[in-house]
């Protein structure tokens, strides 16, 4: 009988190891992927992502560390000017213009953060959840939006 209570927290110990970690990490607004919404595009963006706000201000010094993960992260497809001409850019499906100022309606903050956090198949959009802190992706949306026109 002593040892039930040990024989609980054994199995309660293992189940919590069998849960990825990247379960635990939370998004902003915590959207699970259930809440995401899947558009026929390919983007997975959770319902409210447009209202939400970025939490890094901007400054000199961030536009400064936003070039810098730009051009460590983005340029290779997105090109030195944002105008999706990367020398790893895809020829039959180029990445977004992010010089196009008609783009900033359709992609507030939040949306880009997503789209950069979660990534996509179809057309090829990498993820960078695994290779950029939230931090990091905030500080590189105030960059990208000083290519639009």
């Amino acid at each position: 009988m002593r040892r039930c209570p040990f024989a609980a927290l054994v199995v309660v110990a293992v189940a919590l190891l069998a849960i990825p970690v990247r379960a635990l990490v939370q998004t902003p607004q915590a959207a699970g992927p259930a809440s995401r919404q899947a558009n026929p595009d390919g983007w997975q963006v959770p319902p409210g992502a447009a209202d939400e706000k970025n939490p890094v201000a901007a400054s000199d010094k961030v536009l400064a560390e936003g070039k810098a993960l730009y051009r460590a992260n983005c340029q290779r497809c997105h090109g030195p000017s944002g105008t999706g001409d990367g020398p790893d850019a895809d020829p039959e499906h180029r990445p977004e213009d992010l010089t196009d100022p008609g783009r900033a309606a359709r992609n507030p903050d939040g949306v880009m953060f997503y789209k950069i956090w979660n990534g996509r198949l179809q057309p090829k959009m990498p993820a960078f959840k695994a290779d950029m802190t939230h931090e990091e992706v905030w500080t590189v949306i105030h960059f990208a939006k000083t290519l639009r026109k």
